[in-house]
């Protein structure tokens, strides 16, 4: 099964919308997973149809900040579990490609330090629900090794070992990446 996780930093933006559409269009995903959309319900409903899927889980933007979306094509089943303003959990299955019953998780990591052992403790919460095959994806906001930042702020060593603590409690693997070596630029 083909999953798009993208942090478009705004889905308001013409050219924010263009790209998502082209990479739809080119990797022909079964399910997207849209983060910091910034968008208000109605909004991302129409942003749905835009890119031509049938379902969706909106979790709305708070202010100017935050926004998740969670789409998925007609002939995937999908069971939500829970959601907040840091993720959107589920149940999935497809028949068609003999996928029966694994959990699907999109997570946006809190992005203020300060904070962001709130999105550990949710993780090792969410990870306690259930022990079906899960994969859990989209931004952490944290590296796992201090050789991945890249930038002029650097990571304290107690925040990058708080990330492998819970990758460990939850039984993450890193899957890795395909793409920019950053999660950000300037589009």
């Amino acid at each position: 099964m083909n999953i798009l996780s993208v942090n478009c930093r705004g889905c308001g933006r013409p050219e924010a919308v263009q790209e998502i559409r082209q990479l739809v269009v080119e990797k022909r995903p079964a399910v997207v997973f849209l983060m910091e959309t910034r968008m208000g319900e109605e909004r991302a409903l129409g942003l749905i149809a835009d890119l031509g899927f049938q379902n969706a889980i909106v979790v709305k933007a708070e202010g100017l900040s935050g926004g998740l979306v969670l789409l998925w094509r007609g002939d995937v089943m999908i069971a939500e579990m829970s959601k907040s303003r840091s993720h959107i959990d589920v149940m999935l299955s497809c028949e068609r490609l003999k996928i029966s019953h694994w959990r699907l998780t999109g997570f946006y990591g809190e992005p203020r330090r300060e904070r962001r052992k709130e999105s550990w403790y949710l993780l090792r919460f969410l990870r306690a629900q259930s022990s079906e095959p899960w994969l859990c994806l989209g931004d952490f906001n944290e590296v796992l090794v201090v050789e991945e930042q890249i930038g002029a702020i650097e990571r304290e060593l107690w925040q990058v070992i708080a990330f492998q603590d819970v990758v460990s409690d939850c039984g993450f693997t890193d899957l890795g990446f395909h793409g920019l070596p950053y999660t950000w630029d300037n589009r």
